[in-house]
């Protein structure tokens, strides 16, 4: 059985399209749309979005398109950087959010959150600047056909991990393995894919990406490592200052990467 089951599905018109659902909000609650941003930064986890959107600058923008979990803008005018949270976690609820904010007009697109290490060299609150994603999702192959591992922009890539090596805390670069179904995933996998160097194992990456180069839009991803599978027995540790202040960094980078200068050409 090939995935997905209709064969040749990424080449075929979609019924729906997100730049439709936009205008029946446009037209049925009278929405104006977005401001202009530079970008915005999707993140998964409720605490640190409300702790970040309380802290100076930030405000939150009423919207019919992110009304059920939050939109917060940074900055006015050609400076402010959006961030949305509060959606859920997992490949299915940020592709939806990508592709209604990109049918709104925003072109460059950062994701932040926690991932899993695989690899026995990486310690709590490390970054990590993905560089391709593993396509082991169920979204991404209705977006693009073939290949095992999907991009993020190249150009936007660069800038995240030129702001990110400006903090005090370990860097790294390199893959991520997307899966959505936690607990299945296998000890004869992780093994794989610590023997194939993959750093992380996250669980929307591969499927950002993908939307991301259908769209046309630049995406770029980053994480702080909570957690170690790269050992004999799972190693959480969720509630490590080290991991608050990993995600502190990285929306200090992500702000000031989407505020540099898009490259030409929409791979941003």
């Amino acid at each position: 059985m090939s995935f997905p089951q209709y064969s040749g599905k990424q080449e075929l018109t979609p019924y729906l399209s997100p730049e439709q659902w936009v205008a029946y909000l446009r037209e049925a609650a009278g929405w104006e749309g977005l401001p202009p941003l530079r970008g915005v930064i999707l993140t998964f986890s409720p605490g640190f979005v409300d702790r970040v959107a309380a802290g100076p600058g930030w405000q939150e923008l009423e919207s019919p398109l992110t009304s059920s979990h939050g939109f917060y803008v940074l900055g006015e005018g050609a400076s402010a950087v959006g961030m949305v949270g509060r959606f859920g976690i997992g490949a299915p609820a940020a592709a939806n959010r990508l592709e209604d904010l990109a049918a709104a007009g925003v072109a460059q697109f950062i994701a932040i959150g926690l991932a899993g290490a695989l690899q026995p060299e990486m310690g709590i609150g490390d970054l990590v600047v993905c560089t391709e994603a593993v396509r082991d999702d169920g979204v991404s192959h209705h977006y693009l056909p073939g290949a095992a591992r999907a991009l993020p922009s190249a150009g936007l890539t660069d800038r995240l991990a030129t702001e990110l090596a400006r903090q005090r805390r370990p860097l790294h670069r390199g893959p991520t393995w997307t899966i959505d179904a936690p607990y299945r995933e296998t000890v004869e996998e992780l093994r794989h894919y610590r023997e194939q160097r993959v750093l992380t194992v996250e669980m929307e990456a591969a499927a950002l990406a993908a939307v991301a180069e259908v769209r046309g839009v630049g995406f770029a991803a980053g994480f702080t490592v909570s957690d170690s599978l790269a050992g004999d027995s799972w190693s959480p540790h969720f509630e490590d200052p080290l991991v608050d202040s990993g995600l502190d960094m990285l929306v200090q980078a992500a702000v000031q990467t989407l505020r540099g200068e898009p490259d030409p050409g929409g791979n941003a």
